[in-house]
Parts: structure tokens; C-alpha cells; sequence
């Protein structure tokens, strides 16, 4: 990947994923499929549009002028999609068939395109996997789903997200992970910088909006999601907007961001003191980063990922934590075109580490403040992928001290 700069701002050039990465993809995809009984996947979200043809548009999927993509047994997927959307994807994708239908209309905004689709391409008794499974979502109106459903039938509709979408996803090739790569390492270097910009007396937006300009001045391209929050001698939550609130001393700042390169995901926070941190709140900040380094230690092909939540609870539950380990609901979970994405770091969870695996190593624990015994938070993340013999950061790993803003 090469780099240029254009003003202040970096914009970092890249090959576009192969012909034969999606080829490969959709070869995988027919092997499960023929494992579980399926006859033809119909894909509608954004995410596994992208995952399949390297669907190129930059919105998120609109239901407006929804597209489909049907992934056959045997023969090439077809995609149907509205007028122009078509020319589009002959143009920007590896498809040769693209059905299409005049949009929008929404009395019938492609309901009868794809059903006749469905219909002439798979024999009356076809199972069609959809995504209907955990942490997945139809890119069309649940009505005109319904409304398909009951055109196509004897045909059925089944699950995929869990048999064939989630496992598919969940092992990222060398590529995905290059791209993931490339988005941690740049947005871990605008949160190096990003100390020596900050000022007392700034507000959360105006420190957020300083980070995200350090994102894209070394390449970045979106910066979905970024949540800053604050508070004296600790924050109380990992969610919510950057507010006007002026930073003062003894505020502790919490950005947790969601940035994107060609598409993929980074996920990871960073924390700054304005002046020294209190004594609690550095002690809780070393008691996460210590539970976060036994999750990445523990990290390793073979085991199941309850046993990377085993090894956090057990240094969270310590008895160097003045506090206790939060319920937050998980300690991790993966990403890629998405975030989040399955598996989750937690107890009862008892998916097998492989390979290839992205894996957002994420503790968290609630201990008093230091100045009125109020529960403040302290939560760290960094991002690893499973190697052959263990895990490799992807992230730069955050200093075992709290920065700090000069006063």
C-alpha cells in the first residue's frame, strides 16, 4: 500500500481485492450450503454484499432501492437489483447477471423481480438461506420479506446467518486482515499523537474532533464511530457522544473508535488524564491493562474463547482490584466488514479459536472514585488475530501508564 498526501490529509492507495478472493468465498459458502441442506444463499445486507462481489457503494444499504444477491448451488449468483444499480455492478463487481426492476416503487420495490428470480432458478422444494440468525439483519422490509415468502412457495426460507454467513465471516483471509491491519496501526498512531494536542479547558467534541483529524491525516477513511466521554477521577459508562463538557483537572477521557479502511473495521479505546491520574483510577487503569495482556496471551488456535473471558475474570477478580469486574455482558467479541461481529468473549461462549480469527480483547472493571466513592468504569480493548501458534496485536498496545495532559 502506497501513500499520498493531499493538503493535511493522507490518502493511502490499495489493490483491490482479486477476482478469486470472492471466487474462493463463494466456494466456501456452497460447502456449507451442501453441509446444512441449503440450496441457494440470498444475501440483502450491505456487509455480505460487500463480503461476496465487493459490493462498492459507500451508503448503507437504503430500502428504498433494495439489492439482492442469490448464490446458486452450482452456477454463477445473479443479482437483482433496481435500474442502475445494474450497469453499476457490471461496471464495479466480478457478477455477469444482474436482473433489475424500475425503482423506486414501493408497492412493489423488487418483491415480484426477485420472486420470479427465485422461482425460475430453484426447483419448487429449494431451502434458501437468509439472515435471520443472531447479530444479522434483512437488507429489505420485514413486509416485502413476508410477501416473497409467500410468492415463492412450496420454496422455503431458512436460517444461514448461523450455519453459513456467521463461520464464513468469522475467519478472515490474509487480505481482510492486511486491511485491518492497516486501519489499527493508523488509528493507534493518532492515538500516540494524540496526547501532546490536548489542552485543559477543551470540550469533549474539540478533543474528539483533534483525534479524528489525526485519523485522516494518516489515512483513515470514516471514522464511524466515535464516542468520548468523561468524568472526574473516572467516566461512569462506554457509551454516548462527545459533548461540550470543558475537560478540567482531574478529568479522566475516555474515546472508544470505530474507524474504517476499504470497508474494515478497527474497534479500540485509549484513556488521558488532565493532570496526574488519582491514585484509584490509575490503579484500576492497571488492573485492566493487566487483564487485558492475560487475554492476549491466552489468545491461541484450538481453545474455546469462554477461556480468554476465564483468564480476564480470574486477574479482574484479583486481589489487586479495589473494585470488581463489570457485567457488561462480554469482554470481547470480533469485527471485520462489521463491528461487532460473532464470537463474544464470554463465559458460556464455546467457540473454537482458529486461525484467522479477529479477536477484540476487552475487560472492563468498576471501582470507587477517588474523591466522592462514586462508580466510575475503567475499560481497555485491543485487537489481536489468531495465528497458527498463538495471536499477533493488531493494535499498538496501550502504555501500562495513563497518558497525561499537561495542566
Amino acid at each position: 500500500m502506497n501513500g499520498m498526501g493531499i493538503g493535511s490529509i493522507r490518502t493511502i492507495q490499495y489493490d483491490p481485492f482479486p477476482r478469486i478472493e470472492y471466487e474462493g468465498r463463494v466456494e466456501r459458502a456452497r460447502r456449507l450450503m451442501t453441509e446444512h441442506a441449503i440450496d441457494a444463499l440470498l444475501a440483502t445486507s450491505e456487509h455480505n454484499l460487500r463480503y461476496f462481489i465487493g459490493e462498492p457503494s459507500t451508503t448503507p444499504q437504503q430500502t428504498t432501492r433494495p439489492r439482492f444477491l442469490l448464490i446458486l448451488s452450482s452456477a454463477d449468483p445473479v443479482a437483482v437489483v433496481p435500474e442502475g444499480i445494474d450497469q453499476f455492478y457490471k461496471d464495479t463487481t466480478w457478477l455477469k447477471e444482474c436482473r433489475s426492476w424500475p425503482s423506486p416503487n414501493p408497492k412493489d420495490e423488487g418483491v415480484s423481480a426477485l420472486a420470479r428470480a427465485v422461482c425460475e432458478l430453484l426447483p419448487e422444494h429449494a431451502r434458501i438461506g437468509v439472515e435471520l440468525g443472531a447479530e444479522s439483519r434483512l437488507g429489505f422490509p420485514a413486509g416485502d420479506f413476508l410477501r416473497v415468502a409467500d410468492a415463492i412457495k412450496p420454496r422455503t426460507f431458512v436460517d444461514a446467518s448461523d450455519p453459513v454467513f456467521t463461520p464464513l465471516r468469522m475467519v478472515k483471509s490474509p487480505l481482510e486482515i492486511d486491511r485491518i491491519r492497516t486501519v489499527c496501526g493508523l488509528v493507534s498512531e493518532a492515538f500516540e499523537n494524540l496526547a501532546s494536542k490536548l489542552r485543559l479547558g477543551m470540550t469533549e467534541r474539540e478533543a474528539c474532533r483533534q483525534f479524528e483529524f489525526e485519523c485522516f491525516s494518516r489515512g483513515v477513511e470514516k471514522t464511524s464511530k466515535i464516542v468520548g466521554v468523561s468524568g472526574r477521577g473516572g467516566y461512569t459508562r462506554p457509551y454516548g457522544v462527545p459533548t461540550d463538557k470543558v475537560l478540567s483537572d482531574g478529568d479522566v477521557l475516555f474515546i472508544d473508535a470505530g474507524c474504517l479502511f476499504d470497508f474494515y473495521w478497527s474497534d479500540f479505546d485509549r484513556h488521558f488524564a488532565f493532570g496526574a491520574a488519582d491514585p484509584h483510577t490509575q490503579d484500576a487503569y492497571q488492573v485492566v491493562w493487566d487483564a487485558a495482556e492475560a487475554g492476549i496471551a491466552a489468545a491461541k488456535p484450538g481453545i474455546p474463547i469462554c477461556d480468554v473471558w476465564s483468564v480476564m475474570s480470574a486477574v479482574l477478580n484479583g486481589s489487586n482490584n479495589r473494585g470488581t469486574a463489570t457485567n457488561i455482558g462480554r469482554m470481547g467479541h470480533s469485527m471485520g466488514l462489521w463491528m461487532p461481529e460473532l464470537p463474544s468473549v464470554q463465559p458460556d461462549d464455546k467457540t473454537i479459536l482458529k486461525p484467522g480469527m479477529i479477536i477484540n480483547i476487552e475487560p472492563s472493571t468498576s471501582y470507587p472514585s477517588y474523591f466522592d466513592g462514586s462508580p466510575k468504569l475503567m475499560l481497555h480493548e485491543e485487537v489481536v488475530v489468531v495465528t497458527e501458534t498463538g495471536s499477533q496485536l493488531l493494535t499498538s498496545r496501550a502504555p501500562r501508564k495513563m497518558p497525561a495532559v499537561a495542566i
